[in-house]
């Protein structure tokens, strides 16, 4: 278990401090400009922050054994997608069209929001049942799927508003909120556990 809740916090704390930590950088480092979302700072001198906080989370969340083989498959895809995020470039915005990379770049992030919200959606009730209160295994429930609504929510509509107004720090924001609703997922999950002391079987 011990190890299990060392993974869910380095998934945890990534997800908290890629956001904040690139928008520190900015602050602090006059050579790093303020990008339209975090994908762009791979352009940037913070490109080994962002690179290594994705491939620490994809590797989290690989190492992770789900409470189902369901669960477990859509936490596999999602960490190799959140490398694959971190080491394929999204396309340059200073050079036109689309290309290769930043196409599979996308695809990626766009799986990688996917896949997490679906295994918080149909997974990340499957330990409530250890829990001998039907009030609190319902509040759980509730925060759980609001999470999940709110992951690929976030990133939805920071895209929506950046293909209206054009490119915007709304995909940034977008991005960084979708992060933190995935990262309250794991801080909520993890409580959850210390209450219900739920075994998580490897499958």
């Amino acid at each position: 278990m011990e190890t299990y809740f060392v993974l869910r916090m380095v998934i945890a704390a990534g997800a908290l401090i890629l956001p904040a930590a690139l928008l520190l950088w900015v602050a602090l480092d006059p050579g790093v400009t303020m990008m339209g979302s975090l994908s762009a700072f791979y352009y940037s001198p913070a490109r080994s922050l962002f690179v290594g906080i994705l491939v620490a989370i994809g590797v989290a969340l690989v190492a992770y054994r789900g409470y189902t083989r369901g669960e477990n498959a859509l936490l596999n895809g999602a960490g190799v997608l959140s490398i694959v995020v971190a080491l394929v470039p999204t396309g340059d915005s200073s050079l036109p069209g689309l290309t290769v990379a930043g196409a599979v770049h996308a695809v990626a992030a766009v799986g990688f929001f996917v896949l997490a919200a679906l295994s918080i959606f149909f997974y990340g009730q499957e330990t409530l049942g250890s829990l001998s209160d039907p009030d609190q295994q319902r509040r759980y429930r509730a925060v759980y799927r609001v999470l999940a609504v709110l992951v690929v929510a976030f990133p939805g509509a920071a895209v929506l508003v950046a293909w209206v107004v054009g490119p915007s720090v709304a995909l940034f924001a977008g991005e960084a909120a979708a992060l933190y609703a995935f990262a309250a997922f794991w801080l909520v999950k993890t409580y959850e556990l210390s209450q219900s002391h739920a075994e998580l079987r490897i499958v």
